[in-house]
């Protein structure tokens, strides 16, 4: 009796461990069920109606490339087309600009730099979209309060790229930026030798900014940078760069003897504003 009481109890034992890996088992395949297929789907039904129009009004990179292509082909129309229905979209015009045309510049400056585009293409389409933007600028500065309702001193800068330098998209679509926060602009794409010193030493500015495209351009760099110190009116000139150069090898700010560096126009705006706030905190202490 007591043996086969014993076996019987061993047999029940082994069926309610069974039982128990079954339910384990189970559970475990339903949590993986509830993770990669149950909780996405809540998400997306019931995600923020903001995130999905935030998406709907954004420029896709296959339009990026289709904007480029049509410049490339001479298909004017059709990258305003594209422009066009970017808006009926309620594609913001800062968005336009920051998505559209600055990636669709640094596109054809990878197609220049894989040998599918000369030289020629790529600034013949840098200026078709140069002309686009200024067609656009409008638009771009339309309904915007902000230079008007600014109060304060005037905030001044000099924008240049170095002499030689042919392609200032950048450089163009920056001052855009800073002259719809308000800044007062003056900006000098393909300065002559010595106009930025001499520009520096007859007004007054309080920032000075300056675009660089090649490596070989981080010699010139760092004696203008030098030189502007000295002749600047402004014994307290802030000195921001940025371009391809920068994008490449981002440390090389403090090489040349920069402030600070950005990398698109609103991290240039925001870089502006904390160098002109120090400036002010500066003279008042």
């Amino acid at each position: 009796m007591d043996k086969a009481s014993n076996g019987s109890g061993e047999t029940d034992a082994g069926v309610s461990s069974a039982g128990a890996l079954t339910e384990a088992a189970s559970e475990k395949r339903l949590l993986t069920l509830v993770e990669a297929e149950i909780i996405p789907r809540l998400m997306l039904a019931h995600r923020d109606p903001r995130i999905a129009a935030q998406e709907h009004t954004a420029v896709r990179p296959d339009e990026v490339v289709d904007f480029s292509r049509a410049l490339m082909a001479q298909k004017i129309s059709d990258a305003t087309d594209l422009i066009a229905q970017l808006c009926e979209r309620g594609v913001r015009m800062e968005s336009i600009y920051l998505q559209l045309l600055a990636p669709a510049a640094r596109y054809l400056g990878e197609l220049w730099e894989a040998d599918q585009c000369n030289f020629s293409e790529v600034t013949l389409c840098l200026w078709r979209m140069q002309t686009l933007m200024y067609d656009l600028s409008a638009a771009f500065h339309e309904g915007d309060g902000r230079a008007a309702t600014r109060s304060g001193a005037e905030r001044r800068i000099l924008m240049a790229s170095l002499p030689g330098q042919q392609h200032t998209f950048g450089l163009s679509m920056l001052s855009e930026f800073f002259r719809k926060d308000g800044w007062v602009v003056l900006a000098i794409p393909s300065p002559q030798s010595g106009e930025v010193l001499d520009t520096l030493s007859v007004h007054w500015f309080d920032v000075l900014a300056l675009s660089a495209s090649m490596d070989g351009e981080v010699k010139d760099l760092t004696k203008t940078i030098k030189a502007a110190r000295k002749t600047s009116r402004n014994p307290r000139l802030a000195i921001m760069v940025g371009g391809p150069l920068f994008l490449r090898q981002p440390a090389l700010a403090g090489t040349v003897g920069a402030d600070g560096m950005s990398e698109d126009a609103p991290a240039a705006l925001a870089l502006a504003s904390h160098l002109y706030q120090q400036q002010q905190e500066v003279r008042l202490n």
